[in-house]
């Protein structure tokens, strides 16, 4: 699973992406638009194919890494998201920085503020750049106003509405400081924040779709894959554990044949090498 997310989709989508984050603005407001929904899932591919592939070796040197991903793009809320996402990372963030600095324990306005510097610090941890310290800041304020507006928020009824509502503002707020993580500088984000603002048109749909077939299945099936809910996820796993040899034999072969067809021309590094 980990290969296929890894070498099949990810890299595979990563190719369009980089083209539209290296100059926004030879392209229209849906195709930036497109780019950022495809970095969104290239980089959860290409962490959790990682992390998967690293869980599984381990498992067969007897080591267990445990969960690093918990399908994070499901998330109602910020404070789920960062409990679902790069849990090694969150649960290092949590213990050595969050509780030290007091938590939860010194008041309410003391909480927010460590919710804010233990992000702010997440962010500086990626780079020193102030994108990344954007993205990391804006984290920690939308941990701080989730903290603060919580209790209103659990008194809401919990219909299908609200709990679309909720999944569709988490997911777009995450989506939105993605473009900051991926951008080279602040000059190219905001390039990018202003075609989708400003250059929306949707005669570029028909044409993209013709064009860019392969890269929207790639999408689609990306997207399909992380609606599961976990359960059946899990349950999936054990389903193929227990089946018979000759069928995981069959799983492999499709698995290697399917990187062999979809491989770029060069070796696509994995995004969280670079921190």
């Amino acid at each position: 699973m980990g290969l296929i997310k890894k070498a099949v989709i990810a890299d595979y989508i990563a190719q369009y992406n980089d083209l539209v984050f290296a100059d926004p603005t030879h392209y229209s407001g849906f195709e930036n638009l497109m780019a950022v929904y495809g970095y969104t899932l290239q980089i959860y591919m290409d962490f959790s194919g990682y992390s998967d592939m690293a869980i599984g070796l381990g498992l067969m040197m007897g080591f267990d890494f445990g969960v690093n991903f918990l399908l994070p793009y499901q998330s109602k809320n910020i404070t789920e998201f960062w409990r679902r996402w790069h849990i090694s990372l969150s649960s290092w963030l949590r213990d050595y920085l969050y509780i030290p600095l007091g938590g939860n324990r010194k008041g309410k306005v003391r909480t927010y503020i460590n919710l804010f510097i233990t992000m702010f610090l997440g962010g500086l941890w990626h780079g020193a750049s102030w994108k990344f310290v954007f993205w990391g800041a804006w984290h920690g304020i939308g941990l701080a106003i989730h903290k603060f507006l919580k209790k209103k928020l659990d008194a809401i009824p919990n219909t299908y509405v609200v709990t679309f509502l909720s999944w569709f503002v988490t997911f777009h707020f995450v989506i939105f400081l993605w473009i900051f993580f991926r951008a080279e500088s602040f000059q190219v984000a905001w390039q990018m924040i202003a075609q989708i603002a400003t250059q929306m048109d949707l005669a570029y749909i028909a044409p993209f779709v013709s064009v860019r077939s392969t890269w929207i299945v790639m999408l689609i099936v990306g997207y399909i894959m992380h609606s599961f809910s976990l359960q059946y996820a899990e349950r999936t796993t054990q389903k193929f554990v227990d089946s018979p040899y000759w069928l995981k034999i069959a799983f492999f072969i499709i698995a290697v044949q399917l990187v062999i067809q979809f491989q770029s021309e060069d070796v696509q590094p994995f995004i969280y090498f670079q921190f």
